[in-house]
């Protein structure tokens, strides 16, 4: 349900926050972090629910407007979609059967929105498309919701800045959120059944792995930033951009702590991360430096890597 990039982003905002926060303890940063991992499941179920609420929206609009003198019967028609989805009700119950603990939110406040975005999607192809089915099949169902969450997710930019309002991650989770989302409805069958991607815990490795991470730069940081000084001339850790700092820490507790993991992707993953979040400069910057730490380390055989290919000198 999360990649080790996103565990590796949100480590580092997590360090950060932590530091910024000053919560006094390792743990407790840790702790938050855990939370923090285990979020992005409860907005893939809240992602599940809106079909439902979209339709119960429509169901108000659709007796708003039969209750009108001259009522519009091309309205009438419209707010009948997803009214006959059975996959519709599918998601949403297995959704509600996976009970939401960090993340609380609540389409019943979008209301406003959801005006707009169902002007939004009555002029789109494939809307119209469906329309046109009384009663839609199964698949024709999964390749219509298919569609419909691939142009909320990528297509709209009503619906972008309502799940920004909902959920600060947004941006950084939506592609692994859609992508699960897709494969979700891959899995309904005839028999009403559907297959939800497993609730993660803290003890799952990604989750633990973030959690370590974040436990061996926050009780080891001084001595990490004097391994950087060996390596740095000029050494003033309040020159460096503080997400840079951290992540130049991460890197090294990679390096010194997880064996199975080859030094160029540790490399690669942060130089990556830090072209999305920090300055400019950041991945020249951290290239020399963690490079220079990896020939260090390596000589002095601090660096213990496993298995074929993982001493990549």
């Amino acid at each position: 349900m999360i990649s080790r990039r996103l565990v590796r982003i949100k480590t580092l905002q997590g360090l950060y926050s932590w530091q910024q926060s000053g919560i006094e303890t390792v743990s407790k940063g840790q702790s938050v972090l855990a939370e923090t991992l285990l979020v992005p499941f409860e907005v893939y179920l809240f992602l599940l629910e809106f079909p439902m609420q979209f339709r119960q929206f429509l169901e108000s609009a659709l007796e708003a407007e039969k209750s009108k003198y001259y009522p519009d019967k091309n309205l009438i028609h419209d707010c009948g979609l997803l009214q006959n989805s059975n996959l519709v009700d599918t998601l949403y119950n297995a959704a509600l059967n996976h009970k939401r603990q960090f993340f609380k939110n609540d389409w019943n406040t979008s209301a406003e929105q959801f005006e707009q975005l169902f002007q939004e999607l009555r002029e789109l192809d494939f809307v119209r498309d469906y329309l046109v089915f009384d009663q839609p099949s199964l698949e024709q169902d999964k390749l219509f919701l298919e569609q419909f969450y691939e142009y909320l997710v990528n297509g709209s930019e009503l619906f972008y800045g309502l799940m920004e309002e909902h959920y600060s991650c947004w941006d950084e989770d939506e592609p692994l959120l859609l992508k699960e989302v897709k494969r979700t409805l891959n899995t309904a069958a005839k028999d009403g059944s559907i297959k939800l991607s497993p609730r993660p815990s803290r003890t799952d490795e990604d989750i633990e792995f973030g959690i370590k991470l974040f436990g061996y730069v926050g009780e080891n940081s001084l001595e990490y930033e004097n391994m950087i000084a060996d390596v740095t001339e000029n050494w003033d850790p309040g020159r460096i951009a503080i997400l840079d700092l951290f992540a130049i820490k991460l890197a090294i507790a990679e390096y010194l702590n997880f064996p199975e993991i080859p030094v160029k992707v540790t490399i690669n993953e942060y130089l990556d991360i830090v072209k999305d979040y920090s300055t400019p400069g950041s991945s020249r910057f951290l290239n020399g430096v963690l490079d220079k730490l990896r020939k260090k380390l390596e000589e002095d055989g601090t660096i213990q890597k496993k298995g074929r290919g993982l001493r990549d000198r």
